[in-house]
């Protein structure tokens, strides 16, 4: 059986499988939940283990985020490969160009939303507490370049296949709702308890909105690349 959504604003969009579905109707579960955390947590601590020691420091913001990046293809690659074994199963699917503009649109809107929000957060705790500051360390021509492009799309598209893809694919089996709150939960957890957790917690719900209606993970990692990048023009533009 298959389950139509329709588009944001009500535009009808074609007919495609439910979320989730691989091979054989095969559909993203538990094991894939909990497999893709654990090669998650276990890549990027392998790896980063690996890289401070060759370095003997904390290593650049550069390479902090192709830890990052590696971690979640590793994590989505080994997830997708137990069942489903289809590209389609974590939302791998063409969708209208209108819908990615509107994407950008919508990136930019949640990431305005997310500095009021910080500015609140911080004033009711007093917490400037921001464990991927070291991310925003860098300098020279180089280095902004790795950086913008691995934390301005690469990151967010591994993020959103492991998050969206497989997270909110496995929980779908619940209903939408529990889909959202666990994969947003999770994938805000996994920003750390600071004063970005509310601003990506916003992301994330948004997001998972995106993906329960357009069956594509197209749109939220637009969302998500935007976010970033207007973060990373702000900082560019201050330094």
């Amino acid at each position: 059986m298959t389950d139509a959504p329709a588009g944001l604003g009500g535009a009808a969009l074609p007919e495609r499988p439910p979320i989730g579905v691989g091979r054989d109707g095969r559909r993203l579960g538990w094991i894939e939940f909990l497999t893709g955390a654990v090669v998650y947590v276990a890549v990027q601590l392998g790896l980063g283990v690996v890289v401070i020691t060759a370095y003997g420091r904390l290593p650049s913001s550069a390479l902090l985020l192709a830890v990052s990046a590696v971690s979640a293809f590793a994590a989505v690659a080994v997830a997708v490969a137990l069942r489903v074994r289809r590209p389609a199963a974590v939302g791998i699917r063409a969708v209208p160009p209108r819908m990615i503009a509107l994407a950008v649109g919508l990136g930019i809107g949640v990431w305005l939303l997310s500095r009021v929000i910080i500015i609140v957060y911080v004033s009711l705790t007093g917490d400037h507490s921001d464990p991927q500051q070291d991310l925003t360390q860098f300098s020279g021509v180089a280095a902004a370049f790795w950086v913008v492009l691995l934390g301005g799309l690469v990151v967010p598209l591994g993020e959103e296949l492991l998050f969206r893809g497989v997270g909110y694919g496995a929980m779908r089996r619940y209903g939408p709702v529990v889909a959202t709150i666990v994969s947003s939960l999770v994938f805000a957890i996994a920003h750390g308890l600071n004063v970005v957790f509310l601003a990506v917690l916003v992301l994330a719900v948004l997001n998972a909105v995106l993906y329960e209606r357009t069956r594509s993970i197209w749109p939220c990692f637009v969302t998500h690349a935007s976010f970033n990048l207007c973060s990373f023009v702000v900082l560019l533009a201050l330094t």
